[in-house]
């Protein structure tokens, strides 16, 4: 049912059972044409609390002289529920997903944010104070303009909760933006009923949660999660998206995620045993350069030390999502113990040729830890690309990304660039 922004009073909110134990979410807002934005809250709660309210209660501000002015509510019922038990080696855990989605009209251009909150948080959380009695909070902002359509950033990757203590552990939540904007990824201090939550630690901090030689982090290239906790308990980590376009910021928007650190020696993370399989670039990443109508295939191997444990492989990402060309991902059993064996295969298009790599996920998991490995895949049409790109079109003069300067279009190398957002090939 859409909803017009116009005076709403909401009676509800007294009839609402506050949560607790809430462990993460996010907004994500689409435009679906013009004005008209779908609004999409997804929430974690574990299963010991007090289960969630039918109706999320939404406000939205608009920007008004740098200031950020309440407009309206609104209230959206949930419309699934999914989740349950999670079982792990010395304990029961669960985590149940709640979705409210509705549509919205906005009344005109701006900047406008979307927040939602609740109680309660869970009151095991070590890295903050009095955990169980702060807000859980979200917002998500983005530039509405209906000649520009603008959705907001997103994550292509679901959460996953549960670690084991001194042992490196990886994650990529993914982030994506479907309009193809620039993206910037931090870490971020989660939010509560009146801003920052009181008392918030980072988990980089080595003297009292991590390992000093895997400290909590995020790498800002691919937006992969690094940790070695050095002890166990319920930690919060909030990450914040800010997404760019032509240089300018057009919005943000935040995860917030409760992780569940397990002290259990016997259990054992799985692993893909192959990684070397793809190359790497000068930084060490795994990369791969392929052109267009190019197959590219590759075999993976994941295990498990423990050899009771049933594996899975997936693999998810940007390149899964395209229309025309998108992977193929198999997966079936070597017969080796627990070993599976996972086939990449991909033979992109000229649609896809861009100077910015796919990023692919190859996710093994026992049913209760997991484990991601991230690789880079460029789509170019020659090899050279990534070393020249493009970096300024003034004065009728174009530079590339060591700063050599071409006096026309012509005198190009052969390659891809990107001028005010719009993609030019070059093939001779």
């Amino acid at each position: 049912m859409k909803k017009l922004l116009t005076t709403l009073l909401i009676t509800l909110i007294s009839l609402s059972t506050y949560a607790t134990h809430l462990m993460g979410g996010q907004i994500v807002a689409t435009n679906i044409g013009g004005y008209d934005y779908e609004i999409q809250l997804t929430a974690y709660r574990d299963t010991i609390g007090i289960p969630m309210s039918s109706f999320a209660l939404f406000e939205i501000s608009r920007d008004s002289a740098g200031v950020m002015i309440p407009i309206n509510t609104l209230s959206v019922l949930a419309d699934s529920m999914s989740g349950g038990l999670v079982t792990g080696v010395s304990a029961a855990y669960g985590v149940e997903v709640y979705t409210y989605t509705d549509t919205i009209t906005l009344p005109s251009d701006g900047y406008y944010t979307i927040s939602w909150k609740d109680c309660c948080r869970n009151h095991a959380i070590v890295n903050m104070l009095n955990a169980g009695a702060e807000h859980f909070a979200l917002s998500t902002s983005l530039t509405v303009d209906s000649l520009n359509p603008n959705s907001s950033p997103s994550y292509l990757s679901l959460p996953v909760a549960y670690l084991p203590s001194d042992t490196l552990w990886q994650y990529n939540p993914l982030p994506f933006d479907p309009d193809g904007d620039s993206l910037a990824w931090s870490l971020t201090a989660p939010l509560g009923d009146n801003g920052t939550v009181t008392g918030y630690q980072f988990l980089s901090d080595t003297a009292l949660y991590s390992n000093a030689t895997n400290p909590f982090a995020l790498d800002s290239i691919t937006g992969e999660l690094s940790w070695d906790a050095k002890m166990q308990g319920n930690f919060v980590a909030a990450f914040l998206i800010e997404e760019y376009r032509n240089g300018v910021k057009i919005g943000e928007m935040r995860r917030d995620m409760q992780y569940i650190v397990v002290s259990d020696t016997s259990n054992y993370l799985p692993v893909v045993s192959n990684m070397m399989s793809f190359p790497t670039n000068t930084s060490g990443y795994p990369y791969v350069v392929i052109s267009p109508s190019q197959n590219y295939s590759v075999s993976l191997l994941a295990s498990d030390p423990n050899i009771n444990d049933v594996v899975t492989l997936s693999a998810f990402g940007e390149p899964f999502n395209l229309q025309t060309s998108s992977p193929s991902f198999l997966t079936f059993s070597t017969g080796n113990g627990n070993e599976i064996e996972g086939i990449f295969s991909w033979t992109p298009n000229m649609l896809d040729v861009r100077l910015q790599p796919y990023l692919v996920v190859f996710r093994v998991s026992d049913g209760f830890y997991n484990f991601d490995y991230t690789v880079q895949i460029a789509v170019l049409l020659s090899s050279s690309v990534e070393e020249i790109g493009i970096k300024a079109i003034s004065n009728n003069k174009i530079y590339d990304l060591l700063g050599r300067k071409y006096n026309d279009y012509k005198s190009l190398p052969m390659g891809v660039y990107i001028q005010d957002n719009k993609k030019y090939i070059k093939t001779q």
